[in-house]
């Protein structure tokens, strides 16, 4: 299991089209992704869990993974994430 904390720097957080973007990404990895804000707990391969989970620009979230290619995946994510902020 690996985490990583990261603020979210991206104008919109995370509404249609980064939230499509972080699910497709996620889903093609072999291990399982959760995303911690607040009190919400959402499985970063569901639109609908990101989406209810209402993270918006200046939200600090905890990318959780766990699973054979975990260190692989949280990199990529946290480069995706860091990537749809710029």
């Amino acid at each position: 299991m690996v985490q990583q904390e990261i603020t979210i720097t991206n104008p919109t957080g995370f509404h249609a089209r980064p939230a499509a973007l972080l699910v497709a990404r996620a889903g093609k990895s072999k291990s399982s992704v959760t995303i911690f804000h607040n009190d919400k707990k959402a499985n970063a391969k569901s639109i609908l869990n990101i989406l209810g989970a209402g993270i918006r620009q200046g939200a600090t979230i905890t990318l959780l993974v766990e699973g054979e290619d975990e260190a692989e995946t949280l990199a990529d994510l946290v480069r995706l994430i860091e990537q749809l902020s710029e």
